[in-house]
């Protein structure tokens, strides 16, 4: 095929002068002209069983198609004018948009190619020009009754000329070619209009799509009545899967990924499922309550809903589509914020019970040390050995209350926080360092598994080094038996809602005993400890926590008896660091 401007896009009139489209060359994109040829052939096909030979490529149906378009050419003027004319009258307004006595250029272009394809079937150009229009121009906002329309109109116009130019058997012949071209003109851009609505509805459809499925909130699909889980977003094959590896987590689809073999399998793989299948037992009711009373109402909320380690909001509404219709859940993950709410209330607490603290100490430290005092006069004077050893064993517990009393004053002081950028991975191969020497550590696996891109954070480097070693500690304590293991996670979290800076996460993790369920919700509680009378006064914990709160951090502890302990700490990432980030994403 020709695509030059000189063959296709232009035609002599009727004074010898060539004419040439004016609007810009269209270069076929790549398969372009093989499609469009592809599409033609059937065309072809059809309107050949229709109008016979005189529409096929022999040598004398081409030979009337280039007398047909020798008379266009010879009327050019006449035709683009009375067309334009036809056009105006039938939708009611003035088409033109030039100077008086200009032929309209649009109307211009789109003749030269007609006539440049009747000369040559192969030349293609004006089905380029008819497809790009149907995808982006002014064919993208017409109907296809409309521009059928408009190709009627150039038909009869053509015709009339027909019939005034020639005459009998030749005048039919001229007719069927031109009825022909124009219906292979419209079937073609019928065509052209169907393919550019459906690639338009297939990328509207994909937009959709990845926005849903890029969504940061779980998004199912539910199926009415059934509960049958139709679809979900990635955030929800995310969930699924560490669901899935949670073994404290009980659901059917378990033993569902047992069956199908080493997992946790993606979420794909359980869709036909009701959605009862992915939550723990004890939760099943109160989802389908939720369920039902979206049916009832057209949609419905639940906040603060326990799923594993995580807490969501849940909001649930009917979507309608056609005569079809589904139950969309978003589920949206506010564990962070719940951490911070309960870190809030528990600051309250801990701040009553540090004065508190601060008073007992100041009241039973000055009697104490009376009592020590005279004590220590006793023993010069005493010579019986037993009673000796009775004042050396109150010395003694006098000694053990102090300490007590030394921790409570700790505990209950406000410390000055010098907040600076920290580089948590060295300040944790710095206290692994320094545990290093210490028998307790004897024959535990100590597993760094640190981020290497890890941001800064914003918090006192001795403190987070405090909490650290207590907690190495515990753990070390708490995994005595043989195999014992220790794991210390650094992780960058995405930032949430309010929260530009983002946060980071540091997390120790042993497979000691564990600690009770009923337990859980005491342990930062100020003297309260698991272990053996003598081992500790259980407020190690609780300055763990003051100081991560003091920091503007969040602490969270997770633990299964014979399974293990897991505390979560999340502390800001340094806004230096967190702007530099923005900076270079931009």
């Amino acid at each position: 095929m020709n695509t030059s401007q000189d063959c296709g896009c232009c035609h002599q009139s009727e004074a010898g002068q060539t004419r040439h489209t004016t609007d810009a060359v269209l270069e076929p994109a790549p398969g372009e002209l093989e499609a469009i040829q592809l599409h033609l052939q059937t065309i072809e096909k059809m309107l050949g069983g229709l109008f016979g030979p005189i529409y096929s490529r022999e040598p004398e149906s081409l030979r009337i198609r280039g007398h047909v378009a020798d008379l266009i050419e010879r009327h050019f003027e006449g035709i683009v004018n009375q067309w334009e004319n036809a056009i105006g009258s039938i939708f009611g307004f003035p088409t033109l948009k030039h100077e008086p006595g200009e032929l309209d250029e649009t109307l211009s272009n789109a003749l030269i190619r007609f006539v440049a394809h009747l000369r040559d079937p192969d030349d293609l150009r004006t089905y380029v020009y008819l497809r790009r229009h149907c995808q982006q121009g002014m064919l993208s906002r017409a109907t296809p009754s409309q521009f059928n329309t408009i190709h009627i109109a150039l038909k009869q116009v053509i015709l009339r000329h027909v019939r005034a130019s020639v005459r009998g058997r030749k005048e039919e012949a001229f007719r069927d070619v031109v009825v022909a071209s124009i219906d292979e003109r419209r079937l073609m851009v019928s065509w052209f209009y169907i393919e550019s609505r459906e690639s338009a509805l297939r990328a509207s459809e994909e937009k959709y799509r990845n926005s849903i499925d890029h969504a940061p909130d779980v998004i199912y699909e539910i199926e009415p009545g059934t509960w049958r889980v139709l679809g979900a977003n990635s955030a929800a094959d995310k969930v699924h899967r560490m669901l899935m590896a949670d073994r404290s987590v009980e659901s059917p689809l378990q033993k569902a990924d047992a069956v199908l073999g080493p997992g946790p399998h993606s979420i794909a793989s359980h869709f036909g499922a009701p959605i009862t299948d992915f939550v723990p037992p004890e939760m099943r009711e109160e989802t389908i309550a939720h369920l039902q009373r979206v049916m009832e109402r057209g949609s419905d909320q639940t906040y603060d809903l326990p799923l594993g380690p995580f807490f969501f909001d849940v909001n649930s509404a009917i979507i309608s589509y056609g005569n079809e219709r589904f139950i969309q859940m978003i589920l949206r993950d506010v564990t962070q914020r719940r951490e911070m709410m309960d870190s809030l209330v528990k600051a309250e607490r801990l701040a009553a019970a540090g004065t508190f603290a601060a008073g007992v100490a100041h009241e039973v430290n000055n009697p104490l040390a009376s009592i020590s005092s005279l004590v220590q006069s006793l023993l010069p004077g005493e010579s019986d050995s037993a009673r000796r050893t009775t004042l050396h064993t109150i010395l003694s517990q006098i000694t053990r209350i102090s300490g007590t009393l030394k921790d409570l004053v700790n505990f209950a002081r406000p410390s000055t926080v010098e907040r600076k950028p920290i580089d948590l991975n060295n300040l944790i191969t710095e206290t692994l360092r320094l545990i290093s020497y210490n028998k307790r550590f004897n024959g535990l696996q100590i597993e760094p598994a640190l981020a290497p891109d890890l941001k800064p954070v914003f918090a006192d480097n001795n403190e987070i080094q405090q909490v650290l070693l207590n907690l190495l500690l515990n753990a070390a304590d708490a995994t005595q038996q043989a195999g014992g293991r220790i794991r210390i996670t650094t992780e960058n979290l995405r930032p949430v809602d309010g929260d530009r800076s983002g946060r980071v996460m540091l997390r120790v993790t042993d497979n000691g005993i564990g600690i009770p369920k009923q337990y859980l919700e005491r342990v930062f509680d100020p003297f309260f400890t698991t272990k053996p009378a003598g081992s500790g006064v259980g407020l190690g914990l609780s300055l763990c926590q003051r100081i991560i709160l003091g920091n503007r951090g969040t602490i969270r502890i997770d633990s299964e008896v014979g399974k293990g302990t897991s505390v979560t700490i999340t502390l800001p990432v340094h806004e230096g660091a967190a702007q530099a980030q923005t900076t270079t994403a931009s």
